[in-house]
């Protein structure tokens, strides 16, 4: 059986729009990196930790900031969890999630742990590559504040019982 040249190169060509478009960017971004209407992947599509998200610390998400190189945030919260593509990539997506005492057992989480936030965050870089903007998306519950605030320890008072140590009798 020969195949045509023509339906080869438009089998070619199918594929090279199907490549491209996986590597297109999910939000509409500017080019200094902003975007009005962040677009967030489904909670549980992770590519990478599949279906399980990240437990940040606040020291790392305290070291974002606008102007750090995607090897910058790499170092900091990992790679990306979702699949964002190969090519032009201009937006990272994390699934995080925060103990938070008090909070019930999200319903499509498959871990079934109580008292965690869970929320999306999102990294849009800059046509140059540099973090410009980052944007939240609570997940669990609907309307969390994201990040949570860090439950503050409760102060601890330690009561020690001073007993006099014996006295030796000298003969």
């Amino acid at each position: 059986m020969k195949i045509s040249t023509s339906w080869l190169k438009t089998g070619a060509a199918l594929a090279a729009v199907c490549l491209l478009s996986a590597c297109a960017t999910k939000s509409k971004i500017t080019a200094d990196g902003t975007t009005d209407n962040p677009v967030f992947p489904k909670p549980y599509s992770l590519t990478f930790n599949k279906n399980r998200g990240t437990f940040p610390t606040q020291a790392e998400l305290d070291k974002m900031r606008p102007g750090l190189t995607k090897d910058d945030i790499y170092k900091i919260l990992g790679r990306p969890h979702y699949d964002e593509g190969l090519y032009g990539v201009r937006e990272w997506d994390y699934l995080f999630h925060f103990y938070t005492p008090g909070v019930g057992t999200d319903p499509d989480n498959t871990s079934g742990v109580p008292d965690i936030t869970t929320c999306q965050y999102k990294v849009i870089y800059d046509k140059h590559k540099f973090a410009r903007s980052f944007h939240w998306n609570p997940v669990y519950p609907a309307d969390a504040v994201c990040p949570p605030k860090e439950p503050k320890a409760e102060p601890q008072v330690i009561i020690r019982e001073i007993v006099p140590a014996p006295q030796k009798i000298r003969q």
